[in-house]
């Protein structure tokens, strides 16, 4: 099922994966394939609400944290 257009109130909402663009500090963060729905009249587009939420977890979440590597006793 498709969706009217929000914007131009005449197109349909279509899934497309488009490509999102986020600046975190001064790295840009990217991610190719990101679910959106594309109005195929006007162009406007909307990215998929789980699938924004999944990825802002991913960059806003803390790093996990380093481990040493102990050496291997054998190895030497």
């Amino acid at each position: 099922m498709t969706k009217a257009c929000p914007a131009c109130r005449v197109g349909r909402l279509r899934e497309r994966p488009m490509t999102y663009i986020e600046w975190y500090g001064r790295t840009p963060i990217v991610a190719s394939r990101m679910p959106a729905l594309v109005c195929d009249v006007c162009g406007e587009w909307v990215y998929d609400d789980q699938a924004m939420e999944s990825l802002h977890q991913l960059i806003w979440s803390e790093p996990p944290k380093r481990t040493r590597s102990m050496p291997n006793p054998g190895s030497q």
